[in-house]
């Protein structure tokens, strides 16, 4: 085994926010560059789609592959594998010359990158004493849903300046293979006995825990957190275009403010949690307000204020980002032993959640009839994105209540 060197552990953070940015950059970046694909390759809205869920399944599934790499080869030996990959295929994904390449390269650059969330997570958790851990994973997350943002933003700026989706993809592998030396000089040959697990327990016991009633609540309440999330961001902006008549840019401007409450809300919860040392306790009670929250925002649909439902919406994602502390409830109630096959377990449900709720939601608006058609588009009145958002509101009605009666107050 390798020495260990010491390294300052907010300069392992740092490092890993820079390595999670790259992997949140290419969930949203593909967005605002839709029009772009469709006009260069010829493809459908379809097409575009399917470009776009091919990052989030791969990313998904591999998921618990790599939690279990990370427990027993360590965070810093698995990115210093697959991040030479990632930039091979991020670079491969701006010359691709067919759409068909730009789906495999993605799909590449998915599979690479996927490592990144948790070996961070782990790698913090080896670095940071547990009553900072809340913080840290706050801070942490809360750059994920920058990133995010981030992802949106600059390739409009970049098509704003006359670069092409091209040139901007170059850029950014450009940029992580200059992070990607960085973390090879300084940080990959942090390597202790702590990150490696002894593969000597039996299987059995491990696959008892990852089915213990607290870790499938755990898993459960992640799903209708992130699930209902992402199922509010997908829908909110046709909603306000569809029943208030907002231009779409100012709709999908709202798109934006759940990631800015996720970005602001994840470090002020970690934070309360670390000082309070209750990180159960806030996991309850974030779910018990979001759902006070979205009560009120299918009030404000009823009375069909504009105002007042981006109000309730923004305060219900803001209070939802306590959820984002799970990594350190599991961290606290576990260890670090077999952590990084946990998280990934735990990230995998978030994804299911991801996946399915814009769906589930999609098909009970599609359940009324449309008030109009608009150049083959569909325009619903109130009562359908009513039902819709009550999905969300039911859901988190049974977690809540689940948590209540599961986890301890304790912390």
């Amino acid at each position: 085994m390798q020495k260990s060197t010491t390294i300052p552990p907010l300069l392992i953070l740092a490092t890993y926010m820079g390595l999670y940015f790259f992997s949140q950059f290419h969930r949203t970046a593909i967005g605002p560059l839709a029009g772009e694909f469709m006009r260069e390759f010829g493809v459908s809205a379809f097409g575009v789609g399917v470009l776009t869920s091919s990052y989030f399944i791969i990313y998904g599934l591999l998921q618990p592959i790599y939690g279990v790499a990370i427990d027993n080869y360590g965070s810093n030996r698995v990115i210093l594998f697959t991040m030479p990959l990632y930039v091979v295929a991020c670079f491969l994904f701006a010359i691709s010359p067919s759409f068909d390449m730009l789906i495999a390269s993605r799909i590449v650059v998915a599979a690479a990158i996927a490592s990144v969330y948790v070996a961070g997570l782990k790698a913090t958790a080896l670095s940071f004493k547990s009553a900072s851990y809340g913080k840290v994973v706050g801070i942490y997350t809360g750059w994920g849903y920058t990133s995010s943002l981030l992802g949106m933003i600059i390739p409009s700026v970049m098509l704003g300046q006359g670069l092409s989706w091209r040139q901007t993809f170059i850029g950014v592998a450009g940029a992580s293979l200059i992070f990607y030396l960085f973390f090879v000089l300084f940080i990959a040959r942090n390597v202790t006995e702590a990150d490696v697990k002894s593969a000597s327990e039996p299987s059995m016991i491990r696959l008892k825990t990852l089915f213990s009633p607290h870790l499938i609540l755990i898993y459960v309440t992640v799903l209708v957190a992130y699930g209902s999330y992402v199922g509010l961001v997908s829908w909110i902006p046709k909603y306000l275009y569809d029943v208030f008549g907002l231009e779409r840019n100012i709709s999908g401007i709202v798109a934006a403010i759940p990631a800015a409450m996720m970005a602001i809300g994840s470090p002020i919860m970690g934070l309360l949690a670390d000082r309070r040392g209750s990180w159960s306790r806030i996991y309850k009670f974030s779910h018990l307000l979001t759902t006070f929250l979205l009560a009120a925002l299918l009030y404000t649909v009823i009375m069909g204020d504009v105002l007042l439902t981006t109000l309730s919406f923004s305060s219900a994602m803001l209070a939802l980002s306590g959820f984002t502390i799970w990594p350190a409830i599991l961290r606290k109630e576990r260890g670090e032993d077999s952590l990084g096959l946990i998280l990934s377990i735990v990230n995998t449900f978030a994804f299911l959640g991801a996946f399915a709720y814009p769906a589930l939601m999609g098909f009970v608006i599609d359940l009324f009839t449309p008030q109009m058609v608009v150049a083959g588009e569909r325009i619903y009145g109130y009562d359908a994105y009513f039902w819709a958002f009550t999905l969300c509101f039911s859901t988190m009605v049974v977690s809540t209540t689940l948590i209540f009666k599961w986890i301890s107050g304790k912390g």
